[in-house]
């Protein structure tokens, strides 16, 4: 009783704690945010679960509708991006209408709501260059710390095995997740890499690379490690930096001879080349189609596909959560409508990225945007054969969106200026 008494007590000063500095720098909101996204949902005391993003999340908007109405600051007068993400908003609330648990339907919808709050906040909040890059380097020293443990696990065979597959998952319920978490840094360490003047940042954001690199090939993440190789061709051919190419590029390779020393690893690398995998996902595929061929429109509902996978398949423990593919996830779950619109959010941003290129390339910035485009392409990508939007990953996502976004807004008004 006295525990828990002690327990309670120290989680409210340490909200208010959190409140008091998120209400005097509202742009350290984002940051408690990305720190609190490995530990999300991880069971701290007397097996509850706490969940610290939601609670970090919703102190820090509500902070700032309370500061935009009671003062002179405005948080919200950029929505750039953000108006057409309403049309998926609304397929979602739209297919909620047929829930069968509204607990799962709430949880749902909160996860896609999450993602759009915490964009909209860090091209609101994030107002400078020195916003940036304290945004950058806690998503680089949280992502590093999580890498370190997943390798130091692995090394020491505490992570080696996870339901009968390799792969290194620290804080992370499946290696699938602990790939997806690390993909989207690799790509904006790069961008650092090129930009960054200091010896000793070069040095240290070396080092930071091969870290994250190698829990990336632990995590023995067939999806990962394609969706981020085809990601990193495309930063090179992008960044146009001839000088720093081969290094970057010797870098993966170094890494990979250092930890195939380990026979272990080698093992477990070569347990991961065989096809069985790839045919099961072809299966899982098939049953997501006969889920919802009789809901084509509207899906079957936000929330519903637990509930209703166990009458399509025996093997439904393997599938319980999702189909390991977002895209059909949100058909399923959303139907056409709501693919549909989710489509056009993604086809919008990526051809507004795409534009604003030709702009920034003579900013110097410019590799650093690279980085940041590469970390969105990849986390894309690797959703064509994993769902992303457990363990807050999708909101990291959101911020890495949101600071391309305002890079670009850098380079407009520099351009205004010069105008004036």
């Amino acid at each position: 009783m006295d525990m828990g008494i002690l327990f309670w007590g120290c989680t409210i000063i340490v909200v208010c704690i959190i409140a008091g500095v998120i209400f005097y720098k509202p742009y350290l909101g984002i940051v408690f945010v990305i720190v609190s996204i490995p530990f999300e949902g991880s069971i701290i005391f007397d097996y509850i679960s706490v969940y610290p993003l939601e609670v970090i999340l919703t102190i820090l908007f509500f902070t700032c509708i309370f500061k935009h109405i009671v003062s002179t600051e405005h948080y919200f007068r950029n929505t750039r991006l953000v108006f057409y993400y309403i049309p998926f908003m609304l397929c979602i609330l739209l297919s909620a209408l047929k829930f069968m648990e509204f607990p799962l339907m709430v949880k749902e919808i909160v996860r896609w709501l999450e993602l759009i709050v915490v964009y909209f906040l860090t091209i609101n909040l994030i107002t400078d260059d020195k916003k940036v890059r304290v945004i950058l380097y806690s998503i680089v020293l949280t992502t590093v710390i999580v890498s370190i443990c997943g390798v130091i696990n692995y090394l020491a065979g505490v992570a080696s095995i996870y339901k009968g597959r390799p792969g290194a998952y620290v804080f992370f319920g499946h290696p699938n997740a602990l790939a997806g978490y690390v993909n989207l840094i690799i790509p904006v360490l790069f961008g650092m890499l090129m930009t960054s003047v200091f010896l000793w940042e070069r040095i240290t954001l070396g080092i930071f690379t091969v870290l994250s690199i190698m829990a990336w090939f632990l995590t023995f993440s067939r999806s990962s490690w394609l969706s981020l190789i085809l990601t990193m061709i495309l930063i090179f051919f992008l960044a146009k930096v001839k000088k720093r190419v081969a290094i970057l590029l010797a870098m993966p390779f170094a890494i990979f001879a250092i930890t195939f020393l380990s026979s272990n690893i080698k093992d477990d690398f070569i347990g991961r080349l065989g096809l069985q995998e790839v045919e099961d996902r072809a299966m899982y595929y098939q049953i997501g189609f006969s889920m919802v061929k009789d809901d084509l429109i509207f899906g079957i509902g936000i929330g519903n596909y637990p509930l209703l996978i166990e009458k399509f398949t025996k093997m439904y423990m393997a599938i319980q959560t999702n189909l390991h593919n977002l895209y059909l996830q949100v058909f399923v779950e959303t139907g056409l409508m709501g693919l549909s619109t989710f489509v056009f959010w993604l086809a919008y941003m990526v051809k507004y990225l795409m534009g604003a290129l030709k702009s920034l390339k003579m900013s110097r910035n410019y590799g650093l945007f690279v980085g940041l485009m590469g970390a969105i392409i990849v986390y894309l990508i690797n959703n064509l054969a994993n769902v992303l939007t457990v363990h807050g990953i999708h909101l990291q996502w959101g911020i890495i969106l949101g600071l391309a976004v305002v890079l670009t807004q850098f380079r407009e008004s520099e351009t205004c200026l010069k105008t004036v």
